[in-house]
């Protein structure tokens, strides 16, 4: 079996420096928990033992970003709307893992290579919600949970494809990174690629994120036309090469993409 490596220099590193403004601004929020849904000042003050200006000035900052609000009747603080959002964005992550996996385990199992699902994390990057390996298939070095980039990833260019210029224009902003000697650096042979990927409906990651190895991906689209989040099945280059050429392979990702949306977006 090959084993492919994610070379450090290349992976999104977490460093291992805490930052303590985060830390406090967090023990705040998790005070809301158990049912607790209003604290005044004094009261967080108390439960957290931060300084009185300490604690204002991270409350401040929590009510002005949306993640608290103030009640104007009694001056106490609740869990703002931004949490809400990101609160209706993890059950809909949880939707998508909970029908889709079955899917991918079927895929895995046809064609016996590794299948992903993928959604967009901003900042040109997505983030991995599942994965299925097959027994034969190779063993390819993502975990869940876990960032990678856009431009270079099938799962990536499929989102990506379906922006405008001017998002794309945002969201690539700054120098893309080589991770092999295919991989896009350069905005507009990235932006024809992502032309071509609307026109056939699949994108593919040839050898642009380690060398040997291909996938090809899919969008799950939303009722208003945009991907909601994207399915891949990588190996190696000569095997997903075979596979599209050989298989039903890619008209069942599509099929299984057009069921997907349907159960999930309606």
């Amino acid at each position: 079996m090959i084993r492919l490596k994610k070379r450090k220099e290349d992976s999104f590193v977490a460093t291992t420096k805490r930052i303590q403004s985060l830390e406090r601004a967090a023990m705040i929020l998790e005070l809301f928990q158990n049912q607790v849904t209003e604290l005044g000042l004094k009261e967080i003050v108390e439960k957290t033992e931060l300084n009185k200006s300490t604690a204002f000035g991270i409350v401040n900052s929590l009510t002005d970003l949306g993640y608290l609000m103030q009640n104007s009747e009694n001056q106490k603080y609740s869990l703002g709307p931004k949490i809400l959002s990101l609160s209706t964005a993890l059950r809909m992550n949880n939707v998508i893992v909970r029908i889709t996996h079955p899917y991918l385990e079927e895929l895995a199992n046809r064609y016996q290579e590794t299948v992903h699902s993928a959604i967009d994390a901003g900042n040109a990057s997505v983030i991995y919600l599942d994965k299925v390996e097959s027994d034969s298939s190779i063993i390819i070095n993502t975990k869940m949970g876990v960032k990678n980039y856009m431009h270079c990833t099938g799962v990536g260019k499929c989102l990506l494809a379906y922006k405008s210029v001017e998002e794309c224009d945002r969201l690539l902003r700054f120098p893309l990174t080589a991770r092999t000697y295919n991989t896009f650096t350069e905005r507009e042979p990235l932006y024809e690629e992502l032309k071509k990927i609307r026109e056939r409906g699949y994108a593919m990651d040839c050898d642009e994120i380690e060398i040997g190895l291909s996938c090809v991906s899919v969008p799950v689209f939303q009722a208003d036309g945009k991907p909601g989040f994207a399915i891949s099945v990588s190996g190696s280059t000569p095997r997903i090469t075979g596979k599209l050429k050989d298989t039903d392979l890619l008209e069942r990702m599509k099929a299984i993409a057009q069921e997907l949306s349907k159960k999930i977006y309606g």
